[in-house]
């Protein structure tokens, strides 16, 4: 996939435009408020989706696609529309344009929804977008009028992407009423995609939104996919499994993120070079934590929640984040846990067991929560090697119940794995039997980030 790089200026109705020509065709939305089922949009970056993955993204219930397009500058004098190249866009999925509305909308710049959307005109063609999408940083006294004037002149919707912090001042209020809706970024990591995610971040969605309760207003709930590391790496980095080797690094729970990483030893992750005693935050979004997401939104009843925008479509291949493949399987209805098959070897008193994950779905992070358990009837096993593991613990099931470390023989051993990466296969160190015919039982668990598990049993 390649961007369209070419660029030209014209200049219509007192209204510069920066654009790229677009031969996307694009289904057209009116601004009419309908009742439709909850709606689920997908932003992309930069280099558009291919019809593939375009058709992947239909057939899970992807109803609008969503792309920036640049920025309406509004000042004293003409509008200034800076449009960047339209991203090559397949597929059948109708498509969105998000502009940014830098500085604030004054009475005097209401007027200028006329040329702005003349100018959007010659640069949509025959493909209109299916809605336009408005980012406003910062309210003023125009703003809502201006939203109702660009609707009116498009005959498109046009719905503001309004932070928390805005929609408890009377000028965000406003603005949503004017639109009939409204997006709020509510969730996910805090980085450059969406604005305002900070806001009562650690309270109930309920309280976030309860300023739009009783304003007959509908709300997409936005959702930053992309994850976030300080110190910044590449885009979307890679996947976290090199870092929980408890040979590169040693987890830290208390971070400027979710997860902080203290590197033991040199290494490379996320296109860069580490050495030792350098701390990695990291903060992500899970199939798992996306369903806790979507959750809380369905549950909310008002203000109404009309869909969710899903900020942006993850690359392909193994990210720190959700896999575009992940993100693709959830939406389908799979997930989000791994789905694990075990696997038991065993010659004579040896016994070694595989344990795989054959899905693109990911576990928790956890130094405890993830592990495979070998228990015998009765005598005591000897397990001294961890294998692929990253640790061994023998023990006891007295009762019914693990204990570590028993004082006695152990009849038990856990094989833990701080992390289980999607498609990941694990095999223990060897367990000698106190016989051939000893009576095995083989337990699992796999911890997920929204604090369920998966679990298992096989003898």
């Amino acid at each position: 996939m390649k961007l369209i790089n070419r660029r030209f200026g014209v200049i219509l109705t007192g209204v510069l435009i920066l654009s790229a020509c677009s031969d996307t065709n694009i289904g057209q939305l009116t601004a009419d408020v309908a009742p439709t089922p909850r709606k689920t949009a997908v932003w992309l970056s930069a280099e558009g989706i291919d019809a593939e993955t375009a058709d992947e993204l239909a057939a899970v219930g992807v109803d609008q696609l969503v792309v920036r397009r640049g920025a309406i500058l509004l000042s004293e004098g003409a509008p200034v529309v800076q449009l960047l190249p339209s991203p090559p866009v397949e597929g059948p999925i109708p498509t969105a344009v998000a502009l940014d509305i830098p500085h604030p909308v004054s009475k005097d710049n209401v007027d200028a929804a006329d040329a702005v959307w003349a100018a959007l005109e010659i640069d949509f063609g025959n493909s209109l977008p299916s809605e336009i999408i408005l980012d406003f940083p910062e309210l003023g006294e125009g703003t809502s009028e201006f939203v109702a004037r660009l609707a009116g002149q498009s005959g498109l919707a046009v719905i503001p992407i309004l932070r928390v912090s805005q929609i408890e001042t009377e000028l965000g209020q406003a603005v949503a009423m004017a639109a009939h809706r409204c997006i709020v970024p509510l969730f996910g990591p805090q980085n450059d995609d969406l604005r305002g995610l900070d806001d009562l971040d650690t309270q109930p969605l309920s309280v976030r939104l309860v300023s739009l309760r009783d304003l007959g207003v509908r709300v997409r709930v936005a959702v930053s996919l992309r994850p976030r590391t300080e110190p910044t790496v590449d885009d979307w980095a890679e996947d976290i499994d090199a870092l929980t080797d408890e040979t590169a690094a040693e987890i830290k729970r208390a971070s400027t993120l979710d997860r902080s990483f203290l590197t033991k030893r040199p290494l490379m992750w996320g296109g860069q070079s580490f050495g030792p005693g350098q701390t990695i935050a990291v903060a992500w979004v899970d199939a798992a934590r996306l369903g806790l997401y979507l959750t809380e939104s369905h549950r909310t009843i008002l203000p109404e929640v009309e869909g969710w925008d899903l900020v942006s479509l993850p690359p392909p291949g193994s990210n720190l984040g959700l896999d575009r493949e992940e993100l693709i399987g959830y939406l389908g209805g799979e997930g989000p846990g791994p789905k694990i098959e075990v696997r038991l070897e065993r010659n004579g008193r040896n016994l070694t067991v595989r344990l795989a994950n054959t899905s693109v779905f990911r576990s928790a992070i956890t130094g405890y929560g993830n592990w495979i358990q070998v228990e015998i009837a009765s005598g005591a096993l000897v397990a001294t090697s961890r294998g692929s593991f990253d640790r061994v613990i023998l023990g006891s099931m007295d009762r019914g119940e693990w204990r570590p470390n028993p004082s006695g023989g152990p009849d038990a051993v856990r094989f833990v794995e701080t992390y289980v990466a999607p498609g990941e296969e694990l095999q223990t160190g060897s367990i000698r039997l106190p016989s051939s015919r000893s009576r095995v039982t083989v337990r699992w668990q796999i911890q997920l980030s929204d604090g369920s598990a998966v679990t298992g049993v096989a003898k």
